[in-house]
């Protein structure tokens, strides 16, 4: 099965586990928290042709979205780190 971009689905699962745990890390979220992460195209003008949207959804304070104009696979550490300091 192909994702968005037509890579391999099994690339991207360890990728997004990966982002996942580092999301976790950051924001020392507990096993109830949930974090989410997607990559989309846009076809729109003025958009971004591939973006990350990670969102953090908490117990008791609703969710928090984030989005990379990047792909998955080109995101780090540092990137998530930043995130907290937000």
């Amino acid at each position: 099965m192909l994702n968005l971009s037509g890579k391999n689905q099994k690339k991207d699962v360890s990728t997004i586990l990966k982002i996942k745990n580092w999301v976790r890390e950051t924001f020392k979220l507990t096993e109830f928290e949930t974090v989410l992460v997607t990559e989309l195209k846009c076809h729109e003008e003025g958009c971004p042709p591939v973006e990350t949207v990670i969102v953090v959804l908490r117990e008791g304070t609703g969710k928090e979205q984030y989005k990379f104009h990047k792909r998955m696979d080109e995101i780090n550490f540092e990137d998530i780190a930043k995130l907290s300091t937000r």
